[in-house]
This record gives C-alpha cells, sequence and structure tokens, in this order.
C-alpha cells in the first residue's frame, strides 16, 4: 500500500470500538491496517464514508474477520486515506457492527488476542460498568459552540415533559438518559464526550417538549450550540431531506420508549404479524428506499422466536437502506411489513445525499449521534429482551 498513512497508534490506549466510531463520525474512506505480534499476518478493515464494507484476516473475510478484531487486546494500527473499489460484502451498520462485535466478545464468542498473562489492557467496552451503553461523539468542532455551562454531579440538565429548546454538545463528563414512564424510571443509555443533547429538531419547534430526562453522572461542562446558525441550515435544505431527517427523529423517539417498556418489564413480544406484507427484508427490495403515501409500516425485528414491533411509520416517513445514515433497521438487521391499504414511492437519495454531505461538520455530526441512538437503543432493547427470564 503507498497511500498516505493519517493515523496510526495501538489499540491498547484507543479500543477497536472506539476507533471505527472516529473514523465513522469523520466519515472517512481509507483501509485499516492492524498489525499484532500475536497474528500471524494484518488484518485489513476497508472503510467506505465512515462504514466498515469488508474486511480480511487470513482466510476471512467481510463480518467474520471484523468481528476477530474486537479481540485483538495488542495491536497497532494505521489507518491509510486512500479509495476503497473492493465489493461490499458488510452489510450491517457501523453501530450495529461495534455493539455486536463487543456483544460477542464480552460473550466468550470472539477469541482474546493478546499475552496469556492477562496484562494487556482490555478493549473498550459498549457500557461503562452499569449495564448501560456509552455513546460518544466525533471530535467536537467549536465553531458552533457559543458558550460553556458546568452541571455538578447528579444534576437535572433536562426535564421531561418540560419545555426547552437548547441544544449541547458535551465537552466533557458523561450523562444519563432516563425515560420516565407509568409505570417507573427507565435508565436507556449514557452520552459522554462529543455527544449531543436534545433532539435534532427541538431547536425548531416553539414550545418543544423533552422527551426524557438528562442527569448528569460526575461533572459534566456542555457546549451550548448556536441555535440561529443551526436552525437556518437546517431551513435551507429541501423538503426531502427535512422530512427525512424528521422520520428519523420519530424512529428514535419510539425506541427509546419500547426500551423504557422493556426495562420496566412489559411484555412487548408479538406474533408474526399475519395481516401484513413483508415488504422490505434481504433480497427483498433490500436496495431500494421508499417514501410512504398511505397505510403504515411496521418495522419487526425476530427475537426469541418471537417479534419485537421496534417502531410504526405512516405517511410521509422512509423505509429502506439508507445507506449514508447508516440506518440500523431494515433491510439487514429488521424486515418492514406494510398494511393492505400500503402505498409507498420509490425514493431516489442521491439528491439528499449531496445536499448531506454539503452540510457543516456539527450538524453532520448531530445527525450521526441520532442514528447512533437510535442503533445503540435498540441494541439494548434486543440484550434485555435474551435476558429477560420466561
Amino acid at each position: 500500500m503507498t497511500s498516505n498513512v493519517v493515523l496510526r497508534g495501538s489499540l491498547a490506549f484507543v479500543g477497536l470500538g472506539e476507533l471505527l466510531q472516529q473514523l465513522g463520525g469523520n466519515n472517512s474512506t481509507g483501509v485499516l491496517k492492524l498489525v499484532s505480534p500475536f497474528a500471524d499476518s494484518p488484518g485489513l478493515v476497508f472503510i467506505k464514508d465512515g462504514n466498515p464494507v469488508n474486511a480480511e484476516f487470513n482466510s476471512l473475510v467481510g463480518i467474520e474477520a471484523l468481528n476477530t478484531f474486537f479481540g485483538w487486546n495488542e495491536a497497532e494500527f494505521e489507518f491509510l486515506n486512500e479509495p476503497v473499489t473492493c465489493d461490499r460484502l458488510i452489510k450491517k451498520g457501523r453501530m450495529e457492527i461495534i455493539l455486536d462485535g463487543l456483544r460477542m466478545l464480552d460473550d466468550g464468542l470472539i477469541k482474546r488476542l493478546g499475552p496469556e498473562s492477562g496484562n494487556a489492557p482490555p478493549p473498550a467496552t459498549a457500557s461503562d460498568g452499569s449495564g448501560l451503553p456509552v455513546i460518544k461523539g466525533p471530535l467536537i468542532d467549536y465553531v458552533y459552540v457559543v458558550d460553556e455551562e458546568e452541571f455538578a454531579d447528579g444534576t437535572e440538565i433536562v426535564a421531561q415533559d418540560r419545555f426547552g429548546n437548547w441544544f449541547w454538545v458535551i465537552l466533557s463528563g458523561t450523562v444519563k438518559i432516563i425515560r420516565i414512564m407509568p409505570e417507573g424510571t427507565a435508565p436507556i443509555v449514557k452520552l459522554s464526550d462529543g455527544a449531543f443533547i436534545g433532539s435534532i429538531i427541538s431547536f425548531l419547534r416553539q414550545g418543544n417538549i423533552r422527551s426524557a430526562t438528562v442527569e448528569a453522572e460526575g461533572n459534566v461542562v456542555l457546549g451550548v450550540l448556536d441555535s440561529e446558525l443551526i436552525a437556518h441550515e437546517y431551513t435551507n435544505l429541501s423538503d426531502n431531506l427535512q422530512n427525512l431527517l424528521i422520520s428519523m427523529d420519530k424512529r428514535m423517539k419510539q425506541v427509546t420508549n419500547l426500551c423504557a417498556g422493556v426495562i420496566l418489564k412489559q411484555d412487548v413480544l408479538a406474533d408474526k404479524p399475519g395481516n401484513m406484507k413483508l415488504h422490505i427484508a434481504p433480497e427483498v427490495n433490500e436496495e431500494t428506499v421508499f417514501k410512504i403515501i398511505a397505510g403504515e409500516a411496521r418495522i419487526f425485528r425476530e427475537a426469541d422466536n418471537a417479534f419485537l414491533p421496534l417502531c410504526t411509520l405512516g405517511p410521509g416517513d422512509f423505509i429502506g437502506n439508507i445507506e449514508f445514515l447508516n440506518t440500523p433497521h431494515e433491510p439487514y438487521s429488521a424486515m418492514a411489513f406494510v398494511s393492505e391499504d400500503f402505498e409507498g414511492e420509490e425514493f431516489d437519495l442521491s439528491e439528499v445525499r449531496k445536499e448531506f454531505d454539503k452540510l457543516s461538520n456539527t450538524f453532520k455530526n448531530m445527525v450521526n449521534n441520532l442514528m447512533a441512538g437510535v442503533s445503540v437503543t435498540t441494541g439494548r432493547i434486543l440484550d434485555l429482551v435474551k435476558k429477560k427470564p420466561d
């Protein structure tokens, strides 16, 4: 490989999951090369627009090879900035890859490659030990930060069901996202450095009502974002891209409610939707995106020989593989069923993709943070369902 090395380091200090998040947050394209003294050959991860599309290690390729690298306790890495032209063998979204890899490592399904003494630093985990996954953001872009605010441990930063339009980025520290339901209080996830607090469309609505409580865990420093700049950027988007982002925000709220229900022991599993038609799944419209015109679509994930209803979408929403948003559901990790009165039109993503690429780093990071939230929360739901006693 003759391409320029733009990043190098050690997995002993930056875990593979965190490294993939950083490369993804920057929409990087290139080849990640891993070298371990305990492996007989290098490992390669091919990344396009921030998403792993293939991997190679000895005779292994695709997701099987990539999963292996989560067990490399000690390895040096180099990221080479170069075009990636290989076939896309990995079809999972970035966050799902990270969560699945770390989950398999914790479950002993991936071999740890390192000193037999076990003195090597463990790889980064999806949780900080509390059982809650932690979402981190990319490197912080301070252009849109207009002020800083400090919060002491235990401070309620945002109160659910209260009005508010502030939007923050976490400069340092960790916060907990909590959903309050009639049955009790459900901690959903944690957010850390570089992640955003607030709905992506909250600053556009007068009298926006917060959908969750946010609580400081330890001392936290937040950067207040310039809502006027962000709102101006949003209002200049096409209706299609605006509606696409609103639809993704709708998914986020629904999977958060579902996660809270599972935490509070609600029975959320369902039988196969016999009165609905399978519309999107692997080998069924798997490369097509639809805009819903009439009727409804329900997104299901199989779990424990039953179906988990992740969200319900209606007119104006979008279903399908929106690759540049790194969507975590259909077609490869969930299925879309539609009602008998469903009408949908095929949607060409090329123009909205061009718009998205022209957005500021801050706005793109906010969108990526939203999609990471959908993915991580969905993953937590699946973990909770699997651990649920019979």
